[in-house]
């Protein structure tokens, strides 16, 4: 019985030992990947110094471009907005992991209806790109741990990247990112509908308590830090004029007095293709 435990000790640490040094070969490769996602995670997670920052989920991503605002500004932007339903809960995580390293002057988030809104298909599942920053950020472990990704993430330090392995091995193979667009992934072409042919987006979902939460958090957070935090709202194709989907987000801002520019029915480019 003793002989078999020690076995069986044995077999963890020689699979404990080979799963970490695997990770740390993979973790190094993960930093040097070109792949979108994971790039703009680890230039703003351990790279970026620019004053202003842009942060949001895919609207932010191909809308806002660095070098004109920048040129405009007279300073460094850097645009850290990402393709997907990266909700408010990814958004508080990284604005967590960033804070660990600098603090920006400004901060425009890019608010979406998935960021208060109980919406389907966009909750806490959105947290699993971060799995490989686990113990970076108090603020990042806690949705972790709320995800449920964070304990069995720390038993397998390798099972952190499971889910990224084909964007590593691609963004190491070839250039997927231009650093000159300092985080931006423009779009080009033109729709091939007229005014009128395209419904607007409807979002008939009630307020999500515990993502209203975190929104509160994000702002208090950059508060303490100092930062000044601007509401964004990019503009869209086909708006719906009698909304009242910015209700919630305009609340908000008025009551941590916090500017909101919503473009969302915008003169020149909505009804345009």
């Amino acid at each position: 019985m003793k002989r078999f435990i020690l076995k069986l000790l044995l077999i963890a640490v020689i699979v404990i030992s080979v799963d970490n040094v695997l990770a740390l070969i993979v973790q190094h490769f993960y930093k040097t990947t070109t792949t979108t996602d994971e790039y703009k995670i680890n230039e703003v997670t351990y790279k970026v110094n620019s004053p202003i920052l842009f942060m949001g989920s895919s609207r932010c991503h191909h809308h806002y471009v660095p070098k004109i605002i920048g040129d405009a500004l007279n300073t460094e932007v850097y645009n850290a907005g990402l393709w997907g339903m990266r909700n408010i809960y990814f958004q508080y995580s990284l604005l967590n992991n960033i804070l660990e390293r600098y603090t920006p002057k400004t901060i425009f988030l890019e608010i979406h209806p998935i960021d208060y809104l109980h919406t389907p298909f966009s909750d806490i599942e959105t947290m699993g790109v971060l799995t490989p920053f686990i113990n970076y950020s108090p603020g990042c472990d806690e949705l972790l741990k709320k995800a449920e990704l964070y304990y069995k993430n720390q038993i397998s330090h390798l099972y952190r990247y499971n889910s990224q392995f084909p964007n590593i091995i691609a963004g190491n193979i070839s250039q997927r990112t231009n650093p000159e667009d300092k985080g931006l992934k423009p779009l080009t072409g033109q729709l091939d509908v007229k005014a009128g042919e395209v419904k607007p987006e409807q979002f008939p979902f009630p307020p999500d308590k515990e993502k209203l939460k975190y929104f509160q958090r994000f702002i208090d957070e950059c508060k303490k830090r100092k930062i000044k935090l601007v509401f964004i709202f990019s503009p869209m194709f086909a708006v719906d004029k009698h909304t009242n989907l910015f209700d919630i987000p305009a609340s908000i801002a008025k009551k941590n007095d916090i500017p909101f520019i919503n473009h969302y029915n915008l003169e020149g480019i909505t009804n345009h293709p």
